[in-house]
């Protein structure tokens, strides 16, 4: 489904696309011949954008709805529930947080110490267990240049058989907890003897970390083996069900995300259908499609249709609710075969056909069948493209007011004529600036009907002057003026 109206030129066709006309009596249309490769395989490669996120979609709706459904706290992949003594539940999660493992070779301790020789570094560690809560230890890693950074931890084996959250909540300013030695260079480890006959003081026990403050989403903890020091966390029910509707709403808008770039499956290159008796225009993806991704448009004048022409380009246009558009563009070698066709298919007059550098697409005299314009006759042609332009004859002027606006009583000459089509062009193109007076070019021209007083004045100017070439009306040369 298009949302807005498209960009000019509706239809923009090059060397590579080849354009045929359609008319057999109620349809009239300019569609595109044969298949155009290159649309196909873009066509091709959305379709399968499209299959990809669709099905990625719908299997993550279908998945998470599933296991909110279920009975299980810890539904599908979330596995185990681990309740604490107060009632807090927690999923194992194994395969969404975070698991980090570090192998070690070798562990040596002495008192309130421990050395860990993992498989590229070595660190030292001293400890401490604090009064503070059951279970609280804070143990200090020691930098290469002295530094311990020290972290609290709560021992499993240390808690109540009943433990809660409250029994992991450290506090705040926990930092006075923290003993001398703690964030400080004053501990060094010269002199100090390890052995690998005593084990590590918390071999094989989870050492939780402390609960933050309106923190409790996450149970984090560490165990150290002889073979590896493993970190994890355990993630609250709350968390889960909130992930899950969080996958839910993500495969939701991925779906319509996938509708949307359906849209851009069909790639065909459009149509463009005339209604010529109902002033109506459509563009279509094909002679028969509705308009899913296409657009119609109302009140379109085809008596105001002209074709504009270059060496290598030829364009059509329309006013559509009375604003002139580039309906359709079409360039290349071939550029020229479509004058024909499209004249034939919209009826366009002759002379509506003009070369685009010539008057810079204005109307000319020559474009009208009249011989000579020597009779108010001769001005009606000039009328009834007048009218033809407007669409419609509400609100139109009469000829005598074209006429009197054109600054002439009646048309008696070529001049006059020239003087009823520039008012003409002024009137519906009332924002166009009117350059220089060029000789024997079509242009606006601001035209004002003298006083008698200054009339009589130029008649006896007239008669006593020879007249200079430059001075003659705009439309004029001095040839015109030897020949009349």
């Amino acid at each position: 489904m298009r949302f807005s109206e498209p960009e000019t030129p509706y239809i923009n066709a090059g060397n590579s696309s080849k354009y045929v006309a359609v008319n057999d009596g109620t349809v009239r249309a300019i569609k595109s011949e044969g298949i155009y490769i290159p649309a196909l395989l873009t066509g091709s490669i959305i379709g399968i954008i499209v299959l990809s996120i669709l099905s990625y979609s719908i299997s993550t709706i279908v998945i998470n709805k599933r296991l909110q459904m279920s009975d299980d706290p810890c539904p599908g992949e979330w596995g185990d529930v681990v309740e604490l003594g107060d009632g807090s539940m927690y999923c194992t999660a194994e395969n969404w947080n975070y698991r980090g493992d570090n192998s070690i070779s070798q562990i040596k301790t002495t008192e309130n110490r421990f050395k860990i020789t993992y498989e590229d570094w070595t660190s030292e560690y001293r400890w401490e267990s604090l009064d503070h809560k059951p279970g609280l230890v804070v143990i200090g890693e020691l930098y290469d240049d002295g530094y311990t950074y020290c972290r609290f931890y709560f021992a499993e084996n240390e808690l109540p058989d009943d433990f809660g959250m409250d029994d992991l909540f450290l506090g705040e300013n926990s930092y006075y907890l923290e003993p001398s030695w703690c964030n400080d260079y004053s501990t060094g480890s010269e002199g100090v003897s390890y052995s690998s006959d005593v084990p590590h003081p918390f071999l094989g026990v989870k050492m939780y970390d402390p609960m933050q403050l309106d923190y409790n989403d996450e149970l984090r903890f560490e165990v150290t083996t002889n073979a590896s020091t493993e970190s994890g966390s355990y993630m609250s029910l709350d968390f889960v069900q909130y992930v899950i509707e969080e996958e839910i709403i993500i495969g939701i808008v991925l779906l319509f995300v996938s509708f949307i770039v359906m849209l851009k499956i069909d790639q065909r290159r459009f149509v463009l259908k005339f209604d010529v008796e109902g002033k109506s225009m459509s563009l279509r993806r094909s002679m028969t499609a509705t308009r899913w991704g296409g657009w119609s448009w109302q009140h379109v004048n085809y008596s105001s249709a002209s074709l504009i022409h270059e060496r290598d380009s030829v364009s059509l246009l329309m006013k559509i609710k009375g604003e002139k558009r580039l309906v359709a563009l079409f360039s290349g070698e071939q550029a020229q075969e479509y004058i024909a066709l499209l004249k034939d298919l919209l009826d366009i007059p002759e002379r509506r056909i003009t070369p685009a550098n010539s008057y810079e697409g204005l109307p000319t005299l020559e474009m009208f069948d009249v011989l000579s314009w020597d009779s108010d006759r001769d001005a009606e042609p000039i009328y009834e493209f007048y009218l033809q332009e407007l669409g419609s004859t509400e609100g139109a002027k009469t000829l005598d007011e074209l006429y009197e606006g054109a600054g002439i009583a009646s048309l008696s000459d070529y001049h006059d004529a020239q003087k009823l089509l520039n008012h003409v062009i002024e009137l519906l193109d009332p924002e166009f600036e009117a350059p220089d007076i060029i000789v024997n070019e079509t242009r606006v021209v601001q035209y004002t009907v003298p006083s008698q007083e200054e009339g009589l004045k130029d008649l006896s100017q007239s008669t006593s002057e020879a007249p200079n070439p430059v001075q003659l009306d705009a439309f004029w040369t001095q040839d015109d003026s030897d020949g009349n």
